[in-house]
This record gives C-alpha cells, structure tokens and sequence, in this order.
C-alpha cells in the first residue's frame, strides 16, 4: 500500500468517478431501457393490430427510439467524463417533465398516475445525480 494521496479525490476511491455520478448514469441506463422497451411494445401492437397510417405510426415510434439512443450517449459521454453528456442528460430530463406531469394530472387510470410519478421521481433523481457537486468536479471539459 502507498502513502500517495488518491489523485482522483476522496470521492472518487476506485478512479471510475463519484458514486453520485455512477447513480446517475445507471439511472439514465435504466430510463433507456424502458423508453426502447416501451417503443418494441408499441412497434408489436402497430404490427398485431395493423394499421393504416404507416407515416404516423413510424413517427410514434421514432421519438422513444430517439429518446433512448440520446440517454444511452449522454450516459455514455458522462462515463468517459465529458460535460456534454451532462447537458444532454438534463435537456433529456426536462422533456420528461411534461410528459410526467400530464400522467399525473391527467384524466386517466390509477396505473397511469403511478407510471407518470415515477418518471417524476427518475427525472428527479437523475438531474440532482447528475449536478450533484462531486458529479461536476468529476466531468471535464
């Protein structure tokens, strides 16, 4: 063992950056994965149920797909320590944001409401990790 001081810092033990940063990526990881899985739901009922309005069906799927590629590369960016993905990730968040509110406030079922609160909550959860104070001195520019 050496006496050196840990030229990564004290939040950051292991050298693959704070544990608030890594919270953050594998929470915006996870978001992904449902956005892509909520788009290969919605791509085996447009192909089941069939559909005439192929332009709209292809523009419906495209913004979820759309979505979960750009959280996958700002997880990405934010695990190679670049600012960007910082950026992408909260400008990402806060397109959620109205989606989740409208779920919550909206005139539906019960089980919608739950969905729309925990997007809340992931959204919330992934822009307080993600700007925490040791998630910004991790990331360079």
């Amino acid at each position: 063992m050496t006496d050196r001081p840990n030229p990564a810092g004290p939040d950051d033990a292991a050298g693959d950056g704070p544990l608030t940063l890594r919270a953050g990526v594998l929470v915006l990881w996870i978001q992904a994965a449902l956005v892509a899985l909520l788009a290969v739901v919605e791509i085996v009922q447009l192909v089941r149920n069939g559909t005439d309005q192929l332009e709209w069906a292809a523009w419906i799927i495209a913004g979820p797909l759309a979505a979960a590629v750009a959280l996958f590369v700002a997880g990405r960016l934010l695990v190679n320590r670049r600012l960007a993905g910082r950026g992408l990730a909260v400008a990402i968040q806060l397109c959620a944001i109205p989606v989740a509110f409208f779920m919550i406030t909206g005139d539906s079922d019960a089980w919608v409401r739950v969905v729309g609160a925990l997007i809340a909550l992931s959204v919330i959860a992934a822009i307080a990790l993600i700007v925490a104070p040791a998630s910004r001195r991790a990331l360079v520019a």
